[in-house]
């Protein structure tokens, strides 16, 4: 028998032998199993539901925290006098205070003697407001005037904590696995929600959205990567196609349930929004772990487990799936005894090949093997390393993609949320304008299904970043025209406005939704949830500043759009140094993404079933890459 044979993809080297195909991948055993059979349905629609709740908690501030019509409570000045700069209330009546004109402002108290101002305080009773006080949690505690930053501050720190789970929580679902990380967040989701509505202090409340900004990211992000490892390379846009559907429509259902319950308090609304994340006690049970992630761990009894099981659902044959599964390449050449299951020579299935090569195995046979076994040790010190977050510091590649990465969910974020905060304001209606500032993602949404496997995830950022910076601009332009305050000005050009402030919404969401699917697709498995987290936490300090555009566009109406749209046309010009990961196979280390953006072109890659290999110049094997 010849000790120079190798089996290659295109042909046989022994007659009469069975072809074997190239080395089999993750991508390809997902294939085998069917890609949205009954077991990739159902873990597709639990990882998907926590969108809806993502999306209550995210926003409802806008309606929990919503800020009233109000004014200083009045006083009794039949009851009080002033000196001093100060109110004094006493028990006895004064002629003086017959004589007083009172004008109750919305932030102070001026007082005046017929013609002359005599004096003016901060509203020392209190405030009275337009809703009864327990509508908003603004009203309730008098966040407003010298406290009118604080509704916002609460958002602030829902944010903080989510930069922190963004850090924190996915680098702990790289590893120790997917699963434990997302149901225990989910839970920890649920419980904060509910005990916010319970909240006696303001102080307590910044606690409660803080550990709800920490625990929101573990399961969204968790979740939105498990969803690209459940599919192959050519389905991964569908969570993303499906996500930006389910979102926009978890805050139309927000604004409809906020709607429907603005007698209520917010606390009760607040608990209204907690239930629908009940289910997630259940999910410890219903939730699988991802095949990727058990594979690349090297978790193989679990992997094969899962295969069985996920087989077993979808009504496929297990055993070709584990065929799939074993013929990959790292494992065939990291066993020193491989057996083989097709005939070779008339060899009978099941005949070990090693009874006929042992007899030729030669010295260069052994070195060979020692040499796969240290490079097998090698390769599981890489992995170690790559776990380590310097390698986003030292891999000049790694950190160019992070960089950029991290502006793009900075700049989306601040944008996104931003204009939502202030979307109530487009029309004299406050749900009206919530509801126009949503429905307009709905487009944006099938422009993403139809776009991002047609022209690619760059050219997706390119466009919708240009039409959303052009528009937003525009809008801001258009509003800051003479013409534009007053009625007597151009006809309909309200209307214009809107649609263009829109259309600018409509981009900015587009490109977002963009990034949800584009950012896990340009790290290794060994650090996905790693580098999606580092952009998940520029995207929470935008997420920050956001919901201060309402208080700065109260004093610099022109200011908010103005950055939006010059943050947004930055990143057109940035995306050029990304490749384009449509259609490329998911790199799973970081060796990996040296060819991740080539096409794949026919290799004729040998498969060593235990024979000897001589040199490689030896065989026509053609070019190292």
């Amino acid at each position: 028998m010849n000790q120079n044979t190798a089996l290659t993809q295109n042909q046989c080297c022994f007659p009469g032998e069975t072809k074997l195909a190239v080395p089999k991948t993750m991508d390809q055993v997902m294939r085998s199993l069917g890609w949205m059979g009954c077991y990739q349905k159902v873990q597709f629609i639990l990882l998907m539901i926590p969108v809806f709740d993502i999306s209550f908690h995210a926003l409802s501030f806008i309606f929990l925290g919503r800020i009233f019509d109000h004014k200083c409570a009045e006083i009794d000045i039949s009851n009080s006098s002033f000196g001093g700069g100060q109110w004094m209330f006493k028990t006895s009546s004064d002629d003086m205070n017959s004589s007083l004109v009172v004008t109750y402002g919305k932030c102070s108290v001026t007082v005046t003697n017929q013609s002359d101002k005599l004096f003016s305080s901060k509203c020392v009773n209190g405030y009275e407001y337009s809703e009864p006080r327990d509508r908003s949690f603004v009203s309730e505690w008098d966040l407003v005037c010298e406290k009118g930053a604080l509704p916002e501050v609460s958002q602030t720190f829902m944010a903080i904590g989510m930069m922190i789970g963004s850090g924190f929580m996915v680098t702990l679902a790289d590893r120790y696995g997917r699963k434990p990380v997302y149901v225990f967040c989910h839970v920890m989701y649920f419980i904060t929600a509910v005990a916010t509505a319970f909240a006696p202090t303001y102080t307590s409340l910044l606690g409660f959205r803080l550990a709800l900004g920490i625990f929101q990211q573990g399961t969204g992000i968790t979740s939105a990567i498990m969803l690209v490892e459940l599919l192959p390379t050519e389905k991964r846009a569908f969570p993303s196609q499906v996500g930006c559907m389910v979102w926009p429509s978890g805050l139309l259902l927000l604004g409809l349930i906020c709607y429907l319950c603005q007698e209520m308090s917010w606390k009760n609304i607040e608990l209204i929004l907690s239930a629908f994340s009940c289910y997630s006690l259940l999910q410890l049970w219903l939730v699988e772990e991802s095949l990727r992630w058990l594979d690349v761990h090297g978790k193989t009894q679990q992997t094969e487990r899962l295969i069985k099981k996920a087989a077993k659902r979808n009504g496929v044959d297990a055993t070709t799936v584990f065929r799939v599964y074993r013929e990959d390449t790292e494992k065939l050449l990291s066993s020193p005894r491989v057996l083989t299951k097709f005939p070779v020579n008339g060899l009978e299935n099941g005949e070990d090949i090693h009874q006929v090569a042992s007899g030729e195995q030669n010295h260069e046979d052994r070195l060979h093997m020692d040499g796969i076994e240290h490079d097998k040790e090698k390769e599981s010190t890489k992995q170690r390393n790559e776990l380590s977050f310097s390698i986003f510091l030292k891999n000049k590649r790694i950190l160019t993609r992070t960089a950029i990465s991290c502006f793009m969910w900075f700049s989306d974020s601040m944008a996104y949320y931003g204009l939502l905060i202030i979307s109530p304001s487009l029309t004299h209606d406050f749900y009206l304008g919530f509801a126009l500032g949503v429905i307009v993602e709905l487009p944006a949404g099938l422009a993403l299904i139809f776009l991002i496997n047609r022209i690619g995830r760059r050219r997706c950022l390119f466009l919708s970043h240009l039409i959303g910076g052009i528009s937003l601009a525009t809008a801001v332009l258009l509003s800051n025209i003479p013409a534009a305050g007053t009625h007597t000005g151009l006809p309909g050009l309200q209307s214009i406005i809107l649609t263009v402030s829109l259309l600018g919404k409509f981009g900015i969401s587009l490109g977002f939704g963009t990034l949800f699917l584009y950012t896990p697709e340009l790290f290794p498995t060994t650090i996905r949830s790693t580098g999606f987290g580092i952009s998940s936490v520029a995207a929470r300090i935008g997420g920050m500043i956001a919901p201060h555009s309402r208080t700065l566009q109260r004093h610099l109406p022109w200011l908010p759009g103005t950055i939006f749209a010059a943050l947004a046309l930055v990143i057109p010009v940035l995306v050029r140094w990304l490749p384009e990961t449509h259609g490329q196979e998911l790199p799973q280390t970081v060796s990996d993404m040296g060819v991740e953006t080539r096409p794949a072109p026919p290799q004729r890659t040998p498969i060593v079933l235990g024979l000897s290999i001589k040199k490689r110049e030896d065989t026509d094997l053609g070019t190292p890459t």
